[in-house]
């Protein structure tokens, strides 16, 4: 499961794309027993449809779905910051301090992929400092659905520039220990808007 999964959360597999048993096999060179086995697991975390008369595909969520998938992570994300702010210690502070600042040098690149991770890094830093692993694991199983989504937003011209200004706002609201602002700017941070969310989905274009 886990090489199939990695291919739909890079993007290798895109939303909407069927995932043939027998194509899979050969690409995995496993048999098609645990090809199965694998495909009802990321059906059951609504990576992939399974579909009568169609076979398994890779979810791809309209845009009504993108939008309140989106909002809720907003929310859980602005939660973490806000417990971040409030539970804030040295180590913490420097995990994110650094994050922050591996996402300048890599925004200074020409690399999409690894501004990707960093940017990554910044959120999971956050996520450790508000010590709340039950929270911290639903906002992984939801980031999951939006990964083609968020690799798409975080590469779209331009974009960059305005995540670090907004990376940077989150960063000092959680070193003031202030959970309010920490947890607005977060929020407003991941958020994204019905035209963006319909500018996603017809971004895909696999039927």
């Amino acid at each position: 499961m886990a090489a199939i999964e990695a291919d739909i959360l890079e993007g290798r597999l895109k939303p909407g794309e069927r995932l043939e048993e027998v194509m899979l096999s050969r690409k995995y060179s496993v048999s098609r027993t645990p090809i199965r086995e694998a495909l009802r697991q990321l059906a059951a975390t609504r990576l992939i449809d399974l579909r009568p008369r169609i076979g398994a595909v890779v979810a791809r969520p309209t845009a009504g779905e993108v939008i309140d998938l989106f909002e809720l992570v907003a929310e859980l994300e602005g939660v973490a910051a806000a417990l971040a702010a409030e539970r804030l210690d040295a180590a913490h502070l420097d995990a994110i301090t650094e994050a922050h600042a591996a996402c300048q040098r890599s925004a200074q690149g020409n690399d999409a992929e690894a501004y990707y991770r960093v940017n990554g890094q910044f959120h999971r830093a956050i996520h450790a400092a508000a010590h709340n692993r039950v929270l911290a694991d639903e906002i992984e199983v939801l980031d999951k659905r939006l990964a083609p989504y968020r690799r798409f937003i975080t590469f779209r011209p331009g974009r960059t520039r305005e995540a670090l200004r907004e990376h940077d706002a989150i960063l000092r609201a959680i070193a003031e220990r202030d959970p309010a602002r920490a947890r607005a700017a977060m929020s407003e941070h991941v958020r994204i808007l019905g035209d963006d969310a319909i500018h996603l989905v017809k971004g895909f274009s696999v039927a």
